[in-house]
C-alpha cells in the first residue's frame, strides 16, 4: 500500500474547547480540586488527554479566536508529513486560513501541508456537505489504484455512523481509519495511539474503522471558526 492520506479537522480535533472552569484551573493534568465522583477528573486527566501546551489568540477577517492544542500531536504530524510517512490535508472550516494562519502557529510548512478546497468562502456553498464528498471522493479514487492508499479523516462532528456507512459502501480497496474526538480535549491519548498504529500498519485493520471517543457530547451549531 501506498502512506495514508491524513484529512484533519482542527476545531475540536487539534484546537480543543475545554470547560471554562477547568482551563480557569490550569487545564489537563490539574483536577485535584473536583470531587471524585466527577467525570471531569477522568476526561481531563493526563491519562486520558493530552496538555494542551500550546495557547494563543489569532486574528482573522471574522474576529478574534483562541486556539488551545497540543504541541506533542502538532509536531508529530507534521514531522510524519515531513518524512513521507503521510500525506498530511488540512480539511477544516479554516480553510481560507490555513497556510496563513493555523501553518504558522501550529509550525507547519504550507508546502508540505495541502489544504482541502471543500467550499466556497464567499457563497459557503458546500459548506454542509463538502467534508463527507472530499473523503468520499479520495476513497473512490483510491479504489480505482493498483496501489491505493490507506484514508483516515479526522473530524469531531463528521465522523460518525452515517458516514461511515456511505464509505463502506465504496467497498475500499484500502482500509479507512474515521476517528471522532471528544471536542473538549481533542485527540485522546487512546485515539492517538490508534491513528499511529495505523499509520505503521494499515494492512491490520478491517475495511472501515469508525473510534468515537466514549465521552462525545452532541452540541447545537458549530464549535470555532
Amino acid at each position: 500500500m501506498n502512506r495514508p492520506v491524513l484529512y484533519t479537522d482542527f476545531d475540536g480535533v487539534l484546537n480543543a474547547f475545554p470547560d471554562k472552569e477547568i482551563q480557569d484551573n490550569g487545564g489537563v493534568g490539574h483536577t485535584q480540586w473536583l470531587d471524585d465522583d466527577d467525570p471531569r477528573a477522568q476526561l481531563y486527566s493526563t491519562e486520558r488527554a493530552f496538555v494542551l501546551t500550546g495557547d494563543d489568540i489569532v486574528r482573522t477577517p471574522c474576529g478574534y479566536y483562541r486556539i488551545r492544542w497540543s504541541r506533542n500531536i502538532a509536531q508529530t504530524l507534521h514531522r510524519l508529513a515531513s518524512e513521507g510517512d503521510i500525506e498530511l490535508n488540512w480539511l477544516t472550516t479554516w480553510q481560507p486560513y490555513c497556510s496563513r494562519i493555523l501553518d504558522p502557529l501550529l509550525g507547519w510548512d504550507p508546502h508540505i501541508e495541502h489544504t482541502a478546497i471543500w467550499y466556497d468562502p464567499i457563497s459557503y456553498e458546500r459548506r454542509y456537505t463538502g467534508k463527507l464528498s472530499t473523503v468520499f471522493s479520495r476513497v473512490r479514487f483510491e479504489t480505482t489504484q493498483a496501489n491505493p492508499s490507506p484514508v483516515i479523516w479526522l473530524d469531531d462532528e463528521e465522523c460518525y455512523e452515517t458516514a461511515a456507512d456511505r464509505i463502506r459502501a465504496l467497498s475500499p480497496k484500502a482500509p479507512v481509519l474515521m476517528v471522532r474526538p471528544d471536542a473538549r480535549i481533542g485527540i485522546s491519548r487512546r485515539q492517538w495511539r490508534i491513528i499511529q498504529k495505523f499509520i505503521r500498519k494499515p494492512e491490520t485493520f478491517p475495511e472501515l474503522t469508525l473510534d468515537e471517543e466514549p465521552t462525545i457530547r452532541e452540541y447545537p451549531g458549530h464549535l470555532g471558526f
